[in-house]
């Protein structure tokens, strides 16, 4: 996109390490979203922008991530969830809707499993880690497959955001996105969860998508045709309804 759409932006620091906030819309029912590994909110911006007619939309950015500075340390999957659920204690949200992608999606798990009283529904776009391919060499060419299948303009975004990000804080953080276990963390969730793919996603297939579902307690699931991983950047209308709960099939 050729303009931010963002109307507010803060810093937010939590047990020391800073995470950003960039808000848009004012409605009443409140959308967090949580972006995935090496990116930032920039891939949100025109599902964002969707959801911002009816919705008040909060993107948080990680430590890390987008300009974010990286911690010293590593941090892991669930100590992400944990500063994520940190940060919508302070923004104040209430049932809100909680939208992660990618690794956000493990991160959005485990802001729901350390707040649930502040989250209404969990939307997992895109949800990893395949159980059947935890491993760098092919978590990469599947990244690598998926680069094919994107849009340039999704692809300049991704690409720029991991050279913001810097390859050292990425390589610190995918380990623990691969030990992190999905499957083992939305059983322990009650609120509503709908888990979203692109149909041509080879990052997360949708036996896997299956398999995932069958674990939680109240799950649908949904597809966006013709779409790869970064589904919600050229196809935010359908992304948006899934986020609103307008558009699911029943798996359970």
């Amino acid at each position: 996109m050729s303009r931010s759409i963002w109307e507010h932006s803060q810093t937010v620091v939590v047990d020391g390490v800073s995470c950003s906030v960039r808000t848009v819309g004012a409605g009443d029912r409140e959308v967090v979203l949580i972006h995935g590994i090496g990116v930032s909110a920039r891939y949100f911006e025109p599902v964002a922008e969707r959801l911002a007619r009816t919705c008040t939309v909060h993107a948080i950015e990680l430590p890390g991530f987008g300009a974010m500075p990286a911690p010293r340390r590593r941090l892991t999957v669930k100590e992400f969830g944990g500063i994520a659920a940190a940060v919508m204690r302070i923004l104040g949200v209430r049932d809100a809707v909680v939208v992660g992608h990618s690794m956000g999606s493990q991160v959005a798990a485990e802001a729901v499993r350390a707040a649930p009283e502040l989250v209404g529904r969990l939307v997992l776009l895109a949800p990893t880690i395949n159980d059947r391919e935890r491993t760098v060499a092919t978590q990469m060419m599947r990244l690598a497959q998926d680069t094919l299948r994107e849009s340039p303009v999704a692809n300049y975004i991704v690409i720029s955001d991991y050279f913001r990000a810097g390859m050292r804080w990425y390589l610190k953080t995918l380990p623990s996105m691969l030990e992190h276990r999905l499957e083992e963390a939305l059983p322990d969730i009650t609120c509503p969860v709908i888990l979203v793919r692109g149909s041509r996603d080879p990052i997360v297939p949708s036996d896997w998508l299956a398999r995932l579902a069958a674990t939680g307690q109240v799950v649908t699931t949904g597809e966006i045709q013709g779409e790869p991983h970064v589904m919600m950047y050229r196809s935010p209308e359908p992304t948006a309804r899934f986020c609103l709960g307008e558009t699911s099939r029943v798996t359970r």
